[in-house]
């Protein structure tokens, strides 16, 4: 039996604090593009994720919908319990949290280099994404992800459930990840 949305959000509040205490240095992960400008002009300003509205998280910027592909590590780990929370009061039509979540975690993505010409993996990048989160923050997205999986269903969420099983778990109960890359036959 999974959380209420509602205690769910609670859980975000109390496990992740409302005000940074200072602006992120980067605030995009991107120079590439108008997306990371239009991005980081939007965000800059924004010290409180509580005061967020669903209607501005589900289209910025400017209709484009793209945040969670272009914030920091930093700065998403500050802003996605204000995404969290509008999916949970069923606010959001465009974005998916749940993507940026599962990401590199999950069977399809796991190990896969971002470029062939690179070294670095999804799971490299996902790992530096949320590694730096608490154990509590941690378990308030363990039951985010489980209470997702439980509004739409194991079909829907494969790559969730795989993502849970490999990192979030682990995470939740303070235990290191096993994400090592298997021996090729």
């Amino acid at each position: 039996m999974t959380l209420s949305a509602a205690a769910i959000i609670e859980e975000l509040k109390t496990a992740f604090p409302a005000k940074r205490s200072k602006r992120f240095v980067p605030m995009v992960n991107s120079v590439y593009g108008d997306e990371p400008f239009l991005i980081k002009a939007e965000f800059t300003d924004k010290d409180d994720w509580t005061k967020l509205t669903p209607e501005w998280l589900d289209v910025v910027p400017k209709g484009l919908a793209s945040a969670l592909s272009f914030l920091s590590n930093e700065a998403i780990r500050f802003y996605i319990p204000a995404f969290l929370a509008a999916d949970l009061n069923g606010a959001l039509d465009r974005v998916d949290p749940t993507f940026t979540l599962f990401h590199g975690f999950d069977n399809s993505s796991r190990h896969r280099r971002i470029s062939p010409t690179k070294d670095e993996t999804w799971t490299d990048f996902a790992r530096h994404r949320w590694d730096h989160l608490t154990q509590a923050q941690a378990i308030a997205i363990v039951h985010y992800l489980e209470w997702r999986i439980e509004q739409d269903g194991l079909f829907m969420h494969r790559e969730t459930t795989e993502a849970l099983a490999t990192y979030w778990y682990p995470r939740a109960a303070g235990i290191e990840p096993n994400l090592t890359k298997p021996q090729e036959s």
